[in-house]
């Protein structure tokens, strides 16, 4: 099984910096168009986590719908112990990489996938499944983007998931980061350049391409 996290956060977190669309409710139809097309466009695993305690009550009829490949794991980083430390960074990076973890720990079904590939929520690639099919992902250490100095998209084998997405980084570059662990293997699953509908990044860009 292969795993998408689609990783969100509706209420910007007060130390975060360099966000350019911090207004909560366009952040949420912006995961929302994503959201939507994963679960009706594809056939992926979905979970949704999002680390700001916003529940979606919008997605409670694909709930139902998809209940045998969609979660959605929610949780208030602001209000969990092992959380704290993050009050004392403003690197988006880091907070997404806690959230990652979080769905590890506290979700079972995750460990059933062979291949957990994290995607930020407000991108939907169209491609992307039928690029995959081109490859048995059991021979791939890890995945990356076409540009590795992008971090919309990084994907990892389960039995190395610990070394991909280890909690701790040391560099509030996320992109850095990524870069420096999926290099460390041989077998590297690298995506093409897929197209994608305009949309907003976190930052004042706005891209057509992944």
């Amino acid at each position: 099984m292969t795993t998408i996290i689609l990783t969100s956060t509706v209420n910007i977190h007060d130390n975060i910096e360099w966000v350019f669309q911090r207004e909560p409710n366009s952040r949420i139809q912006s995961y929302l168009s994503s959201i939507l097309r994963w679960l009706n466009e594809t056939d992926f695993y979905i979970i949704l986590v999002e680390n700001s305690g916003y529940e979606f009550n919008e997605l409670m009829n694909e709930k139902l719908k998809f209940k045998d490949r969609f979660e959605v794991i929610v949780f208030d980083e602001a209000k969990l112990e092992e959380a704290r430390y993050l009050k004392n960074t403003g690197s988006k990076g880091r907070h997404e990489i806690f959230a990652i973890n979080y769905v590890f720990n506290n979700n079972q079904k995750i460990h059933l996938s062979n291949f957990i590939i994290k995607v930020t929520a407000r991108f939907y690639i169209p491609e992307f499944q039928d690029f995959l099919k081109n490859y048995d992902l059991n021979n791939y250490d890890c995945l990356v983007q076409n540009d590795r100095n992008r971090c919309e998209v990084v994907g990892s084998h389960y039995t190395n998931f610990a070394n991909i997405f280890h909690v701790y980084i040391n560099d509030d570059h996320i992109e850095n980061v990524w870069k420096e662990r999926t290099s460390q293997f041989n077998n590297i699953l690298v995506c093409n350049v897929f197209q994608i509908d305009k949309t907003q990044r976190g930052g004042q860009e706005m891209y057509t391409t992944i």
